[in-house]
């Protein structure tokens, strides 16, 4: 029995700006790790983290720690902690 595996590539996407709510052009990440995305109207930086169907897009303020890839490789990444 074979089971087809389903992976997902980067792609580009029209998504609108958490800050400005202009359109702006995102790439959807591979992988559902979280990553900053800019919007092309007002410079702003955002979060991007694709879901299991589409993505989202999230301010930086006030995002969930899992959401924010700085937060994420802090916390995750634990660092050299002896």
């Amino acid at each position: 029995m074979s089971h087809a595996v389903t992976m997902n590539r980067p792609s580009e996407k029209i998504a609108r700006c958490p800050y400005c709510s202009e359109r702006t052009s995102i790439t959807v990440p591979a992988d559902y790790e979280p990553v900053y995305a800019y919007c092309s109207d007002c410079g702003k930086k955002f979060i991007l983290e694709r879901l299991s169907e589409g993505f989202q897009v999230l301010k930086r303020e006030g995002a969930p720690c899992s959401s924010d890839p700085d937060c994420r490789e802090i916390e995750i990444g634990g660092g050299d902690e002896e």
